[in-house]
Order: structure tokens, then C-alpha cells, then sequence
């Protein structure tokens, strides 16, 4: 971020009122400013989430509002240190936000358009008709682990940064205790579920749970469950900019709680709520409700959510991410009482895009509690959470031993995960763990789970996927040691592709070294599907593709990267090549419907309309395979 580089500089010089460039206390300012959020009158404060909208009004005597005056936001309030912020934006860059909500509320929410009256539309025509609109529009206030935040405008010449006005101190509600980024994922037992969620303060946390009375409803909480508490620092991290503790890089996480609920019924409806106790009491979340797992074997018909590289509109891209979190909890709601409803969400890699800047965690993770909350989110890891070039050793949490990670002759793995490393992922998600024999599953960077009858194999194609190596034999070992009578249905997901069409050949040269690595395994072992991301863009292969040959004895391959990430240049078109059978260029998401051991139905739909795009029925005749 070009302004945070600036005002962190040296070159910038703050001065406070009276021309002191250590206190805030001073006279009257020239700029009034404001803060009003939509429920101005809630008790307790702004609440995360909330949209919050600042204004400002300058003097009339005074020097004019100028586009590249700069708007801070300083939590504590009290934070004297001006180069201590925890966002910033100029003068336009907050107007271009504000007119840009604008926008999208006329053109893209039909629904609350029909419910504005004539007089409010021609409001908001006029506004964007404006050029002098002095408001922030912050769609969602962030999560902010201080007790206060304040705003404050400061007036730019040349490189001098002058104080003109304050919004005084802004009280935030619960922002120590309250619990955030809610999310479940399943273990290795059915009869098991992991609840996962963070908070300011430290303290123990807890769940309560039990049984439906009908949707999210839950006449008492009869269960309960303890977690364990966990978080990392910037010393965690293996290098620039995630080891950096600076505005835009590296913040507190917080404290990071697990709890794991024991005792579940299999395919039952649960409601539960997540609370930190700490010596003031117990600080409750809103309850939610989820399904227990399906046991390896249950026919039950049932669908499932796939797609690759989100990231949210915070990370600076359109509202694609935001788009995709909507559209799956519509999917969700929608399909809830059908004859296949949908189950869960698999996320192969590339989540955040936090790359280094650790508040996008918070606004990602915030983004998809919605349906996180409710449905096992099962990911993987992309180049983005984990690609570096130093710092490795002691910290990667793959237990990789280089300092460097995996960086083979052929590949372009760089620095893509800002130097994280996997660390926030690993701390952050608790995916299944098994163990067979002397082979036994990485955390969140390679795992396998059953439910109902699919068998989910996650790898990692940011490691070491060659033979001989750990993934190699742990891979092969899953592979081999899959029931096909219980889960006939065997996904591989990995966040690179083997195959696709687009000239990005760097890209492709990393397909093509994975291909000779453990392509034979996806023959050998008639693995279903293989599904990927990475390139953002939806392709569709031919099935049985293997050794390039359609109906060759291999998997059909997908790759989906599409779930918010700034889509690829449509116009570089493809190669040549006898595999690909569709490609697409809008944001969207597989959903897969498990019908019987031998069809599932993949649908690509447009998370802007919901619309199907592709789809394809894959049928397999089992009693061929045996």
C-alpha cells in the first residue's frame, strides 16, 4: 500500500495543533467529522462487521477540503504516535469507496432498490452525480481487538501532514470478548465436529451444544465442550512482510480457540455457541446450527461446494469473494430441506491473499463465518499461504527442515505467501488427522477424509510430491488403502493443476513435473476427480485424461480458481491441445451431488446470478472396476 508506505516514512512529518508533533490536545480544529453507523443508537458501540459512515465538513474560511488529504483510523483512540494507524485512506481514495457503494447499491441490489422510495433513489443519484461528497462508506467495520478507535483528518502539504480534525473517541462494543471468525471442519470420526473461533481477550474457551428442535433452534444447551487456546507472533512468521509488526503487516491475531465436540449422533442436526469464559463470566456468540457428518458408506445423497483462490474485496480486488461467500450461503438456505442438500465447502488453497497483511485473515475468515459456521469448511494450502525463500528453519510448521521450503528446478515458488509460510493456516484451521502404520497425515498441508461415499484426499503442491518423498509415500499409502466398496468416490485436490490450457508456461512446467511425479497413482488407484485452482478461470477436462489422452484410464480434471480472486485475461486465449472440453471466465463454484454409488452430478454455477454454467454427469460402473 503506497499511502501506508508513505506515512510510515521518514519524509512524512506530522504536526499537531499548536505546531507539537507529540501531544493531541490542541483548540479547535478546522475540519468537523463524524462518525454514524446503521443502528446509531446500539448500546456498547460499533460492532464488528457493521457498515460505518464517516463524514467530514471543513471551514468555509479555511483552506478547502484537497483530494490528497489523508483520513487515519487509530485504535486506541488514545494512540499518540501518528504513524501507528490502522487503515488510512485519502481524501479521493475515501470517496472513490463511497461512490463505488453507491454504485453497487443501485445496480447490483435489486431487492433493497425496490424497497427504496422515489425520493431515495434520486438521492443517491445526486450524490454520485457529485464530486464533493465528503463521506468514507466502510462496508464492514473490521475486527478491532482495542476497546476504542477514533478517526482523524489530517490536512497534506507537500510532506508535512497537519491535524485538522478528530471524531473523538469511538467506543467499541465487545471487541475484546466477543467471538469472531466462527468455523467447524470435520475430524477423522464421525461422531465428532471442530469448532473453531478467536478472541481479543485470553480465557478459556467453550461450546455448548445439543440437539435441534427444527432449525437453529435448541430448547437448552445439554452438552459442553472445552478448547485449547493458541496464537503466533511476528517472530513466527519466516520473513518480509509478515514479520513485520507495522500498519498493513503484521497484528496480533489474538487468542486462536479450538474445541472439539464429542458424542454426535451421525446425520443429526446440532445447534451450538461458542463463549470465552474469563473472570467476568462468559461472553456468548450467536447460536448456530449444523449436521453431523455422514459415516464412510451412508448412500445418502448429499452435495458439496469446490472452488479454489477467494481472498475478499479487502485484499483490493472486486467483490468477487463476497460474491461466492453470498452465493454458497443462499446455496445453503436453499437447499437445506432438498433431497440432496449441501454439506460442505472444500477450499483447495489460495484463502485470504492475506500475504503478510494479517487483518485480511480477520476480514476473510469474517467473510465466510456466515456458512463457515454451519458447514464443515475443509481447506488446503495454495502458494499463497505458504511459497518463501528463507527463513524456514525452526518456523515452517509443514516441517519442512530448508530454509527455503520447496523450490525445485522446475517450479516458480517464490515469495507468494509474503513470507508466512503456513503459519497462520496451520494455527488457524484443524483439519483431520490420521494415522496408519508409519504413515500419517501433515496438519492442514496433506490429510484425507471419508463422508458418506466420497474419500477427500488433500495434498500439497507447494511440497515435495516426487517418490520417495514423505507426501509421496503418504499419498500412495492413502491411495492404496481406500475401501471402494464404502467410498466408491475418490477426490484428489491440490491447489496447482496438472492440467490446463491457458500460456501461462510457468505455470504449465509446474503441471507437467507433478504429472511425471504421481500421475501414474491417479491411474493406478482410478481416482474420480481431480480438483484444483490456481489459475484463476474455470476449465474442464475430457475424463479419463491421462498421459494427455482422453478415456485414457485417468481422473476428469477441474480447475476452479474462481471463488473471488481478479480473474485471467480472457483475451491470451488457449493452446492447442485435445483435452479441453470448457473453459470459463466468471467468478463462480462446483457443486457436487452425490446421488449413488455410481453418479455424481458437477455443476459450475455463476456466483453472480447463480446461474449454471457447465455441468457434467460422471458415471462410474463399479462392478467394471473390481
Amino acid at each position: 500500500n503506497e499511502l501506508y508506505d508513505e506515512l510510515k516514512g521518514s519524509s512524512a512529518r506530522f504536526v499537531m495543533p499548536g505546531g507539537g508533533n507529540g501531544s493531541l490536545r490542541g483548540g479547535e480544529l478546522p475540519v468537523t467529522m463524524s462518525a454514524r453507523t446503521a443502528d446509531a443508537d446500539a448500546a456498547g458501540g460499533i460492532r464488528k462487521g457493521e457498515p460505518l459512515t464517516l463524514t467530514w465538513t471543513g471551514n468555509e474560511y479555511d483552506r478547502p477540503i484537497e483530494d490528497d488529504d489523508v483520513i487515519a483510523m487509530y485504535c486506541p483512540a488514545h494512540e499518540v504516535d501518528p504513524r501507528k494507524f490502522r487503515d488510512a485512506a485519502t481524501v479521493a481514495q475515501a470517496r472513490a469507496s463511497t461512490r463505488k457503494h453507491l454504485e453497487l447499491h443501485l445496480k447490483y441490489r435489486p431487492d433493497v432498490n425496490e424497497k427504496l422510495n422515489d425520493e431515495a433513489i434520486a438521492l443517491t443519484q445526486r450524490r454520485l452525480a457529485g464530486k464533493e461528497d465528503n463521506s468514507w462508506w466502510i462496508s464492514s467495520f473490521p475486527i478491532i481487538r482495542e476497546p476504542t478507535c477514533e478517526f482523524r483528518y489530517w490536512r497534506r502539504d507537500g510532506n508535512m501532514l497537519q491535524l485538522a480534525g478528530r471524531t473523538g473517541s469511538l467506543p467499541l462494543a465487545l471487541s475484546l470478548e466477543n467471538p469472531t471468525s466462527i468455523h467447524i471442519a470435520l475430524t477423522s470420526e464421525p461422531s465428532e465436529m471442530t469448532v473453531q473461533f478467536t478472541t481479543g481477550a485470553v480465557g478459556k474457551p467453550v461450546v455448548e451444544y445439543g440437539p435441534s428442535n427444527g432449525y437453529g433452534k435448541v430448547s437448552d444447551f445439554p452438552m459442553r465442550a472445552d478448547g485449547t487456546s493458541t496464537t503466533y507472533q511476528a517472530s513466527d512468521m519466516c520473513q518480509e512482510p509478515a514479520n513485520i509488526t507495522e500498519p498493513g503487516k503484521f497484528q496480533d491475531p489474538g487468542s486462536l480457540h479450538t474445541v472439539i465436540l464429542t458424542g454426535l449422533k451421525p446425520d443429526a442436526e446440532y445447534s451450538y455457541r461458542v463463549g470465552l469464559s474469563y473472570g467476568q463470566g462468559i461472553v456468548w456468540s450467536s447460536t448456530f446450527a449444523f449436521r453431523s457428518a455422514l459415516p464412510a458408506g451412508w448412500s445418502k445423497p448429499y452435495s458439496f461446494i469446490a472452488y479454489g483462490d477467494q481472498g475478499c474485496p479487502d485484499d483490493g480486488w472486486a467483490l468477487g469473494g463476497n460474491l461466492t461467500a453470498s452465493m454458497v450461503r443462499r446455496e445453503l438456505d436453499g437447499h437445506r430441506n432438498g433431497t440432496a442438500p449441501i454439506r460442505l465447502v472444500h477450499h483447495f488453497g489460495d484463502l485470504s491473499y492475506s500475504r503478510g497483511s494479517a487483518y485480511l485473515w480477520d476480514a476473510w475468515l469474517d467473510m465466510v463465518e456466515p456458512f463457515a459456521s454451519r458447514l464443515p469448511l475443509m481447506v488446503g494450502i495454495g502458494n499463497h499461504e505458504y511459497d518463501h525463500t528463507t527463513g524456514g528453519i525452526r518456523r515452517d510448521p509443514s516441517g519442512v527442515t530448508t530454509d527455503d521450503g520447496f523450490h525445485p528446478v522446475w517450479g516458480n515458488f517464490r515469495t507468494d505467501s509474503g513470507g508466512e509460510c503456513g503459519v497462520p493456516t496451520a494455527k488457524r484451521f484443524l483439519p483431520p488427522k490420521t494415522k496408519q502404520g508409519n504413515y500419517t497425515s501433515n496438519g492442514v498441508f496433506w490429510y484425507a477424509y471419508s463422508f458418506g461415499l466420497v474419500r477427500t484426499i488433500m495434498i500439497s503442491s507447494e511440497h515435495d510430491l516426487s517418490k520417495g518423498s514423505p507426501q509421496h509415500m503418504w499419498f500412495q499409502h492413502e491411495l492404496k488403502s481406500v475401501n471402494r466398496t464404502t467410498t466408491p468416490f475418490v477426490i484428489v485436490e491440490s491447489h496447482r493443476p496438472l492440467y490446463h490450457s491457458k500460456p501461462y508456461w510457468a505455470d504449465n512446467a509446474v503441471g507437467i513435473a507433478m504429472r511425471a511425479e504421481f500421475e501414474d497413482l491417479l491411474r493406478k488407484y482410478r481416482v474420480d476427480i481431480f480438483f484444483a485452482g490456481h489459475y484463476h478461470s474455470y476449465l474442464r477436462t475430457c475424463d479419463g485424461l491421462y498421459a494427455s489422452k482422453c478415456s485414457n484410464g485417468g481422473p476428469l480434471h477441474i480447475t476452479v480458481g474462481t471463488a473471488g480472486a481478479q480473474l485471467d485475461d480472457m483475451n491470451l486465449g488457449l493452446y492447442d491441445n485435445v483435452w479441453t472440453q470448457k473453459y470459463l471466465g466468471v467468478w463462480g463454484y462446483i457443486r457436487a451431488t452425490v446421488h449413488n454409488p455410481s453418479l455424481m452430478l458437477l455443476e459450475f454455477v455463476n456466483a453472480r446470478n447463480g446461474s449454471v454454467e457447465d455441468s457434467v454427469r460422471l458415471h462410474r460402473r463399479r462392478e467394471e472396476e473390481r
